[in-house]
Parts: C-alpha cells; structure tokens; sequence
C-alpha cells in the first residue's frame, strides 16, 4: 500500500529533492505544499501517513526573526 507523505516548504531555497528522491524510491507519494508561494496548508493532516517540514535555519537568538505562528 502507497503511504503518502506532506512536504511543506517554508523558503524558496529549500527544494527538497534529496529527501523526495529517498522517499519515493521507498513507496511514498509526495504532496508539497509551498508556503514561500503563497499555498495554504490543508485544513486537517488526516489521511497521511507522514509530514516534512523544510524551513530555513533559526537561532535561539533570533526569536522575534521567526514568530511561532499557530494554526488552528
């Protein structure tokens, strides 16, 4: 059976290939969801069988750089 996997792109430079590549190789389908782009994230994660969050690199230091937005 086909597991599915959610790819969510929070920066234009992270493209993901590498890890698309080793999930698909394994039997993954691969949705990808570009936040950079302007996409929505689904409104439930239900029916998925995993979830891979690319984002840039963050610091402790650089809280208010990257507010911590809740979706609920």
């Amino acid at each position: 059976m086909e597991k599915k996997l959610i790819v969510i792109k929070q920066d234009k430079r992270r493209n993901g290939d590498f890890f698309a590549d080793i999930f698909k190789d394994n039997g993954w389908k691969l949705e990808t969801i570009d936040l950079s782009a302007g996409e929505l994230l689904p409104k439930s994660f239900e029916n998925n069988d995993g979830l891979l969050i690319l984002s840039k690199t963050a610091n402790v230091f650089e809280q208010s750089s990257w507010p911590l937005t809740v979706y609920t």
